[in-house]
């Protein structure tokens, strides 16, 4: 018996066809997917869980500065706050909460005009539905327009003066009037 020894040009002695490199990518692309399905069956899936902010003392510490602002003056039990934000340079403050039966309230103060406000924070198509007399948490009463949308959301509108400029205060969500209005009826205005 005689062995042929591989030619020059073809180490290893394999075929190196077109057919051979799309089977050698399948077998790799199966090979892929099996180690990434596997991986997969040993990890939980990831809940998300916000930073929970320490609501009394951003707001103590925004009313120190002497930042322009409405915002309620204690929290109804269960509720979070998922966002907090001031805009010195506008200035302006928003507030977004979740209430303890995951509905969504917000609270907006600044100078921005109000057709914008509503169009971006509650529908370009909010409608205005009246106006109500309302007692804030410093005891003031004022009248708030009501606007609202066809997915349900409502906002309670203020617009008055601040520092000499025109400001507009917004509560506004997907929570029920009763919600919205404890709200209003918490808002404390510093600045």
């Amino acid at each position: 018996m005689s062995q042929t020894s591989p030619a020059a040009n073809r180490p290893g002695g394999y075929n190196r066809s077109f057919g051979g490199l799309v089977g050698a990518m399948i077998v790799m692309v199966v090979a892929v997917v099996l180690v990434w399905l596997a991986l997969g069956l040993f990890r939980d899936d990831a809940e998300f869980e916000p930073t929970p902010i320490d609501y009394d003392a951003s707001m103590a510490a925004l009313a120190d500065s002497g930042a322009a602002l409405a915002y309620p003056e204690t929290l109804p039990e269960g509720w979070r706050v998922n966002n907090l934000a001031y805009d010195p340079a506008d200035p302006s403050f928003s507030l977004a909460m979740l209430t303890d039966d995951e509905r969504f309230v917000g609270v907006y103060h600044g100078r921005e005009d109000l057709e914008e406000v509503l169009a971006r924070l509650v529908d370009d198509s909010a409608t205005e539905e009246g106006s109500v007399e309302l007692t804030d948490g410093d005891g003031g009463s004022a009248t708030w327009q009501v606007f609202g949308d066809e997915g349900g959301d409502t906002a309670y509108v203020r617009v008055g003066d601040q520092r000499r400029d025109p400001v507009i205060t917004l509560v506004y969500g997907s929570a029920s009037d009763d919600q919205l209005r404890e709200v209003v009826g918490s808002l404390l205005t510093v600045g």
